[in-house]
């Protein structure tokens, strides 16, 4: 063999060597794109975003490297698909993605049949025919859409999880030029389960969204039906409320204050339920309720007290409540009554000075054998009780706790329950310079003086207290 031979048998070895490393790295870089393809649809799964984010990113990651259009359809309840997402790759006719999304989804009759064997099988065209297209039309005028799209070749998977088809993923190639392969299919059919998991994932976060959102309704709507409500007018007495709950959302936590009539007169009471929130709101309507029932029976506060210990002691889930009763006649001249149970004891307020009424006797639910007493006062003219829950001390801002010594000195001097309640709101905002840790609740009584009795007959003012507000109940 001469070297003319030689040197052309050489060159064509060579160009088959080069031709065979040609495409081992073209397979190797298809290999490299597929498992990045099954690593960004990881990604979105565990992502556990919203459903129609999921149906977007997914589409995006899918075209234009392995598809040139994108569809996916969801299967609801009912078993109706539904289309839920398209994307088309550049190059199309401008109403080409518009046509595919007012399409009716490309999910075969068997897909929506869960008994059938064969409903997992992809629906595969290597080499899209006119016969296909005609198949695959709804009618002559989506016939002549089909046509003008151009499909090559077309991969229509079931997506399948936890043992039930959910959707199906349709990807197609076109005016790219490009065709699908069996291996495309296979890889199609791998693809398909980490769609359908990504799916699975957004269903499942989007059932939890749709359980949240209905749990803080029903929770709204029992908050709200717990709310205050408008203070009574009481002859011969000035009374103003405030109730600020903590956290920015909050309607009802577990501080809660009440007026209500009882044999010979009124009951005011300030309580502070343990918990937060749906719970806390739930157990102040058990207070509430408790205390009005024992109210019908009796007007007596310690009546009052034991019905509820004994409300709360049967729960047996060691729920306490902080609580001050008061009990005032229809005579302003009567002494008040008043009971305390593990909560802060009323201020009382003469002039400059800031006192507490009384002492404290044991917390509500504790103990089955507790006492309380009834302490009694005279309240005259000038002369004011004030009830605070612990949230008013406890209060943290820039520079430490609210405390005791700074909640008298705002009190100090303070003319009539309105002006009181007013001052402990604008000193509690320019304190914390934002939301309260803990629920604040404040009732004021008072002797109704000439003066704030002739307001009271042009009309009380009423301000939600749910908004933070102050409400007063004038004579």
């Amino acid at each position: 063999m001469g070297w003319t031979a030689i040197a052309v048998v050489a060159l064509l070895a060579l160009l088959a060597i080069g031709a065979a490393l040609a495409v081992l790295v073209a397979r190797e870089r298809r290999t490299r794109r597929r498992f990045q393809v099954l690593a960004d649809v990881a990604v979105v799964s565990d992502a556990g975003g919203a459903l129609e984010e999921t149906f977007e990113a997914i589409c995006a990651i899918l075209v234009p490297d392995f598809a040139d259009f994108c569809m996916i359809d969801v299967i609801d309840d009912d078993r109706v698909p539904r289309r839920a997402a398209v994307r088309v790759a550049p190059g199309a006719d401008g109403v080409v993605e518009d046509g595919l999304a007012e399409r009716k989804p490309s999910v075969p009759d068997r897909m929506l049949d869960e008994a059938q064997r064969s409903s997992l099988k992809p629906r595969f065209y290597e080499r899209m025919s006119d016969r296909d297209l005609r198949d695959l039309s709804h009618d002559s005028e989506d016939l002549d859409f089909l046509r003008r799209l151009g499909v090559r070749s077309a991969i229509t998977m079931a997506l399948k999880a936890r043992g039930r088809v959910t959707g199906a993923l349709t990807i197609g190639v076109a005016w790219s030029g490009r065709r699908y392969s069996r291996d495309d299919q296979r890889f199609a059919w791998i693809l398909s389960g980490r769609i359908a998991l990504a799916l699975d994932n957004s269903g499942l976060f989007a059932d939890l969204e749709k359980a949240e959102r209905a749990r803080s309704e029903i929770a709204e709507t029992l908050q709200r039906g717990l709310l205050p409500p408008p203070l009574p007018h009481i002859p011969g007495w000035s009374i103003a409320a405030m109730y600020r709950p903590a956290g920015a959302e909050n309607e009802v936590g577990g501080d809660f204050y009440d007026v209500f009539r009882v044999t010979g007169g009124w009951m005011l009471v300030v309580g502070d339920m343990t918990g937060r929130g749906a719970r806390a709101a739930s157990l102040t309507a058990v207070a509430r309720y408790t205390l009005r029932t024992a109210a019908l029976l009796s007007d007596d506060p310690l009546t009052a007290l034991a019905t509820l210990n004994r409300a709360l002691l049967a729960r047996g889930d060691a729920t306490l409540c902080t609580l001050v009763a008061v009990t005032i006649g229809e005579d302003p001249m009567e002494p008040v009554r008043l009971a305390v149970a593990g909560h802060p004891p009323p201020l009382f307020i003469e002039r400059g000075s800031v006192r507490e009424l009384g002492g404290t006797d044991p917390v509500l639910g504790a103990f089955p054998d507790a006492k309380w007493s009834i302490h009694r006062s005279s309240i005259e003219t000038g002369q004011q009780v004030v009830i605070v829950s612990d949230g008013i001390a406890e209060t943290r801002g820039p520079e430490g706790r609210f405390g005791e010594a700074r909640l008298r000195t705002e009190l100090e001097g303070v003319g009539n329950p309105a002006q009181a309640l007013q001052r402990l709101e604008a000193s509690l905002h320019d304190f914390t310079a934002g939301p309260l840790e803990d629920d604040v609740t404040v009732l004021a009584i008072a002797r109704a003086s000439g003066e704030v009795a002739a307001s009271a007959a042009g009309g009380s003012q009423h301000v939600a207290p749910a908004i933070s507000g102050i409400e007063h109940g004038n004579a």
